[in-house]
């Protein structure tokens, strides 16, 4: 008679778990070693914050200059002679959407603050509202039924 061969089975368990416990091994070793190469000296004094500069209207030519650097247009206003609400407020015009009824909104910053968009008739600044807007410009007035002081135009397009 032929006998079949047959070999004993092994159990997998103890293979997996030899496995789990190189593996475990390995990544340990990985771990305190990257941990040991990452650990210097410690940080040098490093300043948390810097001082605010002593006076306002240095801080404010800063923030026109960031603002110039950063791609906004620089502030324009037509006119020959300055008006009152020029030198108290700097107006910076952002961008205008008008369309062709006369209705439309216009993107204005003020003194240096985040630009928000004014609808027609809206109170840009207390006693100054968004009187008009046609293409690349807008115009400011103390009130609607006033004639426009301030005109904010767009700068011209690079051809």
């Amino acid at each position: 008679m032929i006998q079949a061969l047959r070999s004993p089975a092994r159990p997998i368990f103890p293979a997996l778990m030899a496995f789990a416990m190189w593996a475990l091994a390995a990544f340990a070793g990985v771990y305190w070693a990257m941990r040991w190469q990452g650990q210097t000296s410690p940080p040098a004094n490093v300043p948390t914050a810097l001082t605010a500069p002593s006076n306002a209207s240095a801080l404010t030519l800063e923030k026109s200059m960031v603002a110039q650097a950063l791609g906004a247009p620089a502030p324009t206003a037509s006119g020959a002679a300055a008006s009152p609400a020029q030198t108290s407020h700097q107006w910076v015009l952002f961008g205008v959407v008008a369309g062709t009824s006369g209705r439309g909104s216009a993107l204005i910053g003020v003194d240096g603050q985040v630009p928000r968009a004014f609808k027609l008739g809206q109170t840009v600044l207390p006693g100054w509202v968004l009187h008009s807007v046609e293409r690349r410009l807008a115009r400011l007035a103390p009130s609607m039924q006033e004639t426009p002081s301030v005109t904010l135009q767009l700068p011209a397009q690079p051809e």
